[in-house]
Protein backbone atom coordinates (compact mmCIF):
# COMPACT_ATOMS: atom_id res chain seq x y z
CA UNK A 1 0.00 0.00 0.00
CA UNK A 2 1.06 3.69 -0.85
CA UNK A 3 -0.07 6.67 -0.48
CA UNK A 4 -0.59 9.74 -3.25
CA UNK A 5 -0.38 12.83 -2.83
CA UNK A 6 -0.61 16.34 -5.74
CA UNK A 7 -0.29 19.52 -3.82
CA UNK A 8 -3.17 19.56 -0.43
CA UNK A 9 -4.45 16.61 -2.39
CA UNK A 10 -4.21 13.24 -0.60
CA UNK A 11 -4.93 9.27 -1.46
CA UNK A 12 -4.21 6.67 1.68
CA UNK A 13 -4.24 2.85 0.64
CA UNK A 14 -3.20 2.86 -2.72
CA UNK A 15 -2.34 -0.40 -4.24
CA UNK A 16 0.73 -0.76 -6.15
CA UNK A 17 1.32 -3.00 -9.25
CA UNK A 18 4.74 -2.63 -10.58
CA UNK A 19 5.14 -5.31 -12.99
CA UNK A 20 7.90 -7.09 -15.35
CA UNK A 21 5.49 -8.77 -17.77
CA UNK A 22 3.08 -5.85 -18.69
CA UNK A 23 1.00 -7.89 -21.58
CA UNK A 24 0.78 -11.09 -19.05
CA UNK A 25 -0.63 -8.73 -16.85
CA UNK A 26 -3.28 -7.58 -18.50
CA UNK A 27 -4.84 -10.69 -18.62
CA UNK A 28 -5.21 -10.71 -14.68
CA UNK A 29 -6.48 -6.97 -14.49
CA UNK A 30 -8.60 -5.08 -17.04
CA UNK A 31 -6.75 -1.76 -18.16
CA UNK A 32 -8.22 0.95 -20.29
CA UNK A 33 -4.82 0.98 -21.86
CA UNK A 34 -1.41 -0.91 -21.96
CA UNK A 35 0.93 0.32 -19.23
CA UNK A 36 3.76 2.80 -20.77
CA UNK A 37 7.32 2.22 -20.44
CA UNK A 38 7.93 5.72 -18.49
CA UNK A 39 4.51 6.58 -16.58
CA UNK A 40 1.88 4.76 -14.94
CA UNK A 41 -1.95 4.10 -15.37
CA UNK A 42 -4.13 5.36 -12.03
CA UNK A 43 -7.77 4.18 -11.42
CA UNK A 44 -10.28 6.45 -11.68
CA UNK A 45 -11.66 7.56 -8.45
CA UNK A 46 -7.76 8.50 -7.11
CA UNK A 47 -7.94 10.53 -10.03
CA UNK A 48 -10.57 12.54 -9.44
CA UNK A 49 -9.76 12.83 -5.60
CA UNK A 50 -6.10 13.97 -6.69
CA UNK A 51 -7.80 15.99 -9.43
CA UNK A 52 -5.31 15.13 -11.50
CA UNK A 53 -5.47 14.08 -15.83
CA UNK A 54 -2.87 12.33 -17.99
CA UNK A 55 0.65 13.81 -18.10
CA UNK A 56 0.25 15.19 -14.11
CA UNK A 57 2.93 14.20 -11.93
CA UNK A 58 2.30 12.88 -8.21
CA UNK A 59 4.26 12.29 -5.00
CA UNK A 60 4.02 8.34 -4.22
CA UNK A 61 4.92 7.94 -0.23
CA UNK A 62 5.07 4.03 0.59
CA UNK A 63 5.28 2.27 4.10
CA UNK A 64 9.17 3.35 4.45
CA UNK A 65 8.01 7.19 4.37
CA UNK A 66 10.33 7.20 1.05
CA UNK A 67 8.34 9.21 -1.31
CA UNK A 68 9.22 9.80 -5.41
CA UNK A 69 7.76 11.56 -8.06
CA UNK A 70 5.78 10.26 -11.38
CA UNK A 71 3.67 11.01 -14.00
CA UNK A 72 0.64 9.57 -14.59
CA UNK A 73 0.08 8.66 -18.30
CA UNK A 74 -3.42 7.00 -18.35
CA UNK A 75 -7.05 6.91 -16.28
CA UNK A 76 -8.51 3.22 -16.00
CA UNK A 77 -11.89 2.70 -14.93
CA UNK A 78 -11.95 0.87 -11.41
CA UNK A 79 -15.16 0.92 -9.69
CA UNK A 80 -13.96 0.13 -6.12
CA UNK A 81 -10.65 0.93 -4.35
CA UNK A 82 -7.59 2.89 -5.63
CA UNK A 83 -5.10 1.56 -8.20
CA UNK A 84 -1.53 2.62 -9.65
CA UNK A 85 -0.06 0.28 -12.45
CA UNK A 86 3.24 0.72 -13.73
CA UNK A 87 6.57 -1.07 -15.24
CA UNK A 88 9.25 -3.04 -13.25
CA UNK A 89 12.40 -0.50 -15.16
CA UNK A 90 10.28 2.92 -14.58
CA UNK A 91 9.89 1.27 -10.75
CA UNK A 92 13.64 1.02 -10.80
CA UNK A 93 14.34 4.02 -12.08
CA UNK A 94 11.72 5.68 -9.92
CA UNK A 95 13.38 3.96 -6.71
CA UNK A 96 17.32 3.61 -7.83
CA UNK A 97 16.49 0.16 -6.24
CA UNK A 98 16.06 -3.39 -7.54
CA UNK A 99 12.30 -4.54 -8.38
CA UNK A 100 11.61 -7.47 -6.48
CA UNK A 101 8.46 -10.13 -6.61
CA UNK A 102 6.28 -10.09 -3.93
CA UNK A 103 3.04 -10.99 -5.22
CA UNK A 104 1.74 -13.76 -7.69
CA UNK A 105 -1.98 -13.05 -9.59
CA UNK A 106 -3.09 -16.43 -10.09
CA UNK A 107 -6.35 -17.37 -12.08
CA UNK A 108 -8.82 -20.76 -10.18
CA UNK A 109 -11.08 -22.93 -11.66
CA UNK A 110 -14.31 -22.18 -10.03
CA UNK A 111 -14.16 -22.77 -6.35
CA UNK A 112 -16.38 -23.46 -3.05
CA UNK A 113 -15.96 -21.07 -0.17
CA UNK A 114 -14.59 -24.65 1.65
CA UNK A 115 -12.01 -25.60 -1.57
CA UNK A 116 -10.73 -21.46 -1.25
CA UNK A 117 -10.35 -21.81 2.52
CA UNK A 118 -8.50 -25.06 1.96
CA UNK A 119 -6.06 -24.10 -0.67
CA UNK A 120 -5.33 -20.76 1.42
CA UNK A 121 -4.44 -22.71 4.53
CA UNK A 122 -2.21 -24.97 2.64
CA UNK A 123 -0.54 -22.05 0.94
CA UNK A 124 -0.01 -20.32 4.47
CA UNK A 125 1.15 -23.34 5.96
CA UNK A 126 3.84 -23.57 3.60
CA UNK A 127 5.55 -20.55 5.55
CA UNK A 128 6.52 -19.48 2.39
CA UNK A 129 2.65 -17.37 1.85
CA UNK A 130 2.44 -14.22 3.81
CA UNK A 131 -1.51 -13.88 2.73
CA UNK A 132 -4.10 -15.09 -0.28
CA UNK A 133 -6.75 -12.94 -1.12
CA UNK A 134 -9.81 -13.93 -3.20
CA UNK A 135 -10.99 -11.84 -5.81
CA UNK A 136 -14.57 -13.75 -5.08
CA UNK A 137 -14.35 -12.30 -1.20
CA UNK A 138 -14.03 -8.91 -2.83
CA UNK A 139 -16.65 -8.91 -5.38
CA UNK A 140 -18.97 -10.48 -1.57
CA UNK A 141 -17.66 -7.08 -0.19
CA UNK A 142 -18.74 -4.82 -3.36
CA UNK A 143 -21.79 -6.29 -3.89
CA UNK A 144 -23.05 -6.32 -0.19
CA UNK A 145 -22.72 -2.73 -0.14
CA UNK A 146 -24.41 -1.90 -3.55
CA UNK A 147 -27.28 -4.19 -2.27
CA UNK A 148 -27.83 -1.46 0.46
CA UNK A 149 -29.03 0.79 -2.14
CA UNK A 150 -31.57 -1.71 -3.65
CA UNK A 151 -34.33 0.47 -1.02
CA UNK A 152 -33.00 3.78 -2.34
CA UNK A 153 -33.99 2.67 -5.46
CA UNK A 154 -36.97 1.27 -5.08
CA UNK A 155 -38.17 4.31 -3.14
CA UNK A 156 -37.17 6.57 -6.56
CA UNK A 157 -38.53 4.04 -8.68
CA UNK A 158 -42.11 4.21 -6.74
CA UNK A 159 -42.14 7.63 -6.26
CA UNK A 160 -40.60 8.78 -9.80
CA UNK A 161 -43.98 6.49 -10.95
CA UNK A 162 -46.50 8.22 -8.29
CA UNK A 163 -45.36 11.49 -9.81
CA UNK A 164 -45.57 10.60 -13.37
CA UNK A 165 -49.54 9.66 -12.62
CA UNK A 166 -49.90 12.39 -10.42
CA UNK A 167 -49.10 14.81 -13.01
CA UNK A 168 -50.88 13.52 -16.26
CA UNK A 169 -54.25 12.77 -14.09
CA UNK A 170 -53.85 16.99 -12.94
CA UNK A 171 -53.10 17.88 -16.19
CA UNK A 172 -56.40 16.32 -17.68
CA UNK A 173 -58.49 17.09 -15.22
CA UNK A 174 -57.28 20.52 -15.60
CA UNK A 175 -57.81 20.45 -18.97
CA UNK A 176 -61.25 18.62 -19.01
CA UNK A 177 -62.41 21.56 -16.43
CA UNK A 178 -61.37 24.33 -18.64
CA UNK A 179 -62.60 22.83 -21.60
CA UNK A 180 -66.30 21.47 -20.12
CA UNK A 181 -68.96 23.96 -22.31
CA UNK A 182 -66.64 23.01 -25.10
CA UNK A 183 -66.92 18.85 -24.24
CA UNK A 184 -70.63 19.26 -23.71
CA UNK A 185 -71.13 21.04 -27.23
CA UNK A 186 -69.31 18.49 -28.82
CA UNK A 187 -71.84 15.17 -27.46
CA UNK A 188 -74.90 18.21 -28.08
CA UNK A 189 -73.90 17.74 -31.51
CA UNK A 190 -73.89 13.79 -31.63
CA UNK A 191 -70.59 13.21 -30.95
CA UNK A 192 -70.23 9.23 -29.33
CA UNK A 193 -68.44 8.93 -25.81
CA UNK A 194 -65.53 7.27 -27.60
CA UNK A 195 -65.15 10.28 -30.09
CA UNK A 196 -65.39 12.36 -27.07
CA UNK A 197 -62.74 10.65 -25.00
CA UNK A 198 -60.36 11.13 -28.38
CA UNK A 199 -61.08 14.71 -28.36
CA UNK A 200 -59.14 14.90 -25.61
CA UNK A 201 -56.91 11.68 -24.53
CA UNK A 202 -55.23 12.66 -28.31
CA UNK A 203 -53.19 15.51 -26.68
CA UNK A 204 -52.34 12.82 -23.99
CA UNK A 205 -50.94 11.13 -26.13
CA UNK A 206 -48.90 13.09 -28.11
CA UNK A 207 -47.64 14.93 -24.64
CA UNK A 208 -46.44 11.41 -23.28
CA UNK A 209 -44.79 10.03 -26.88
CA UNK A 210 -42.90 13.48 -26.44
CA UNK A 211 -42.28 13.13 -22.54
CA UNK A 212 -40.79 9.10 -23.22
CA UNK A 213 -38.52 10.53 -25.56
CA UNK A 214 -37.10 13.73 -23.84
CA UNK A 215 -37.47 11.50 -20.37
CA UNK A 216 -34.63 9.11 -21.82
CA UNK A 217 -32.24 11.76 -22.46
CA UNK A 218 -32.76 13.85 -19.29
CA UNK A 219 -33.53 10.56 -17.39
CA UNK A 220 -29.79 9.64 -18.19
CA UNK A 221 -28.36 12.86 -16.90
CA UNK A 222 -30.72 13.45 -14.05
CA UNK A 223 -29.71 8.94 -13.14
CA UNK A 224 -26.17 10.46 -13.68
CA UNK A 225 -26.08 13.06 -11.02
CA UNK A 226 -27.68 10.54 -8.52
CA UNK A 227 -24.62 7.88 -9.11
CA UNK A 228 -22.03 11.06 -8.25
CA UNK A 229 -23.69 11.65 -5.00
CA UNK A 230 -23.87 8.29 -4.13
CA UNK A 231 -20.12 7.52 -4.51
CA UNK A 232 -18.08 6.99 -1.70
CA UNK A 233 -13.85 8.07 -1.10
CA UNK A 234 -13.24 4.73 -2.65
CA UNK A 235 -15.88 3.36 -4.66
CA UNK A 236 -17.85 5.11 -7.75
CA UNK A 237 -20.67 3.63 -9.73
CA UNK A 238 -20.63 3.59 -13.99
CA UNK A 239 -23.57 4.82 -15.52
CA UNK A 240 -24.90 1.54 -16.95
CA UNK A 241 -29.04 1.02 -17.71
CA UNK A 242 -30.16 -1.99 -19.41
CA UNK A 243 -32.61 -2.54 -22.34
CA UNK A 244 -35.51 -3.41 -19.71
CA UNK A 245 -34.37 -0.61 -17.59
CA UNK A 246 -36.11 1.58 -20.57
CA UNK A 247 -38.37 -0.50 -21.51
CA UNK A 248 -39.97 -0.62 -18.02
CA UNK A 249 -39.47 3.14 -17.89
CA UNK A 250 -41.71 3.52 -20.81
CA UNK A 251 -44.45 0.70 -20.25
CA UNK A 252 -44.93 2.32 -16.83
CA UNK A 253 -45.18 5.82 -18.73
CA UNK A 254 -47.71 4.30 -21.37
CA UNK A 255 -50.06 1.95 -18.30
CA UNK A 256 -50.46 5.28 -16.42
CA UNK A 257 -51.51 7.69 -19.37
CA UNK A 258 -54.13 4.31 -20.22
CA UNK A 259 -55.52 4.72 -16.49
CA UNK A 260 -55.80 8.59 -16.74
CA UNK A 261 -57.74 7.85 -20.16
CA UNK A 262 -59.89 5.43 -18.75
CA UNK A 263 -60.80 7.85 -15.95
CA UNK A 264 -61.42 10.17 -18.01
CA UNK A 265 -63.45 8.86 -20.50
CA UNK A 266 -65.89 7.49 -17.26
CA UNK A 267 -66.28 11.23 -16.20
CA UNK A 268 -66.87 12.10 -19.25
CA UNK A 269 -69.89 9.97 -19.67
CA UNK A 270 -71.45 11.23 -16.96
CA UNK A 271 -70.86 14.86 -17.32
CA UNK A 272 -74.30 16.63 -17.20
CA UNK A 273 -74.34 19.10 -20.55
CA UNK A 274 -77.06 21.09 -19.72
CA UNK A 275 -75.67 22.56 -16.53
CA UNK A 276 -71.90 22.65 -17.89
CA UNK A 277 -73.71 24.72 -21.11
CA UNK A 278 -75.65 26.76 -18.47
CA UNK A 279 -72.51 27.59 -16.82
CA UNK A 280 -71.67 31.27 -17.22
CA UNK A 281 -67.91 31.73 -18.49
Amino acid sequence: MVKLKKGSQTVDEVSQYVTNQPVKFRRYVKLSQAIPKNGAILSEKAAKLLKVKRGDRIVVQNADNVQYSLKVSGITENYAGHFIYLQKDYFNQLRHSHYATTTWLVKLQQQTKKQEKHLASRLLNTKEVVNVSYLSTQIAAVAKQTASLQPIVLIFIVLSGLLSFVVLYNLTNINVSERIRELSTIKVLGFFDNEVTLYIVRENIVLTLMGIIAGLGFGNLLTLFILHQAETSVMIFPLVISATGYLTAILMTILFTVIVMTVTHFRLKRVDMIEALKANE
